[in-house]
């Protein structure tokens, strides 16, 4: 339970820092980061060995491909936050790409 709490607490404190390092990026790429961070926020292994994950779109990816589209995500809000819009743009549509090639047809 304890886990929960602190886990709910620093997805909050990090949501706010993403936000605030978006602040140096167009609105629109603003607007973009945040709907791939939704779903990418999504896609969270629940142990370290496992397989295969579930987006809250109903994509499957593996545990490396969750890892790296948060460490793509980080090098975006990082872009954003020293005012380098071109490579915060670049990462992310790298990170899109992926959502796309595993996205489900509804």
């Amino acid at each position: 339970m304890a886990a929960r709490i602190h886990f709910i607490v620093a997805s909050t404190a990090l949501l706010a820092l993403s936000n605030l390092a978006q602040a140096n990026c167009s609105p629109s790429l603003s607007e973009h980061i945040s709907s791939v961070q939704r779903i990418v926020n999504s896609v969270r292994p629940d142990k370290p060995e496992q397989v295969r994950v579930v987006a809250s779109d109903g994509s499957v990816f593996t545990s490396a491909e969750a890892h790296w589209m948060n460490a793509h995500l980080r090098l975006v809000q990082k872009s954003c936050a020293q005012g380098d819009e071109a490579a915060a743009d670049t990462a992310l549509r790298d990170v899109d790409s992926l959502l796309s090639a595993h996205h489900r047809a509804s």
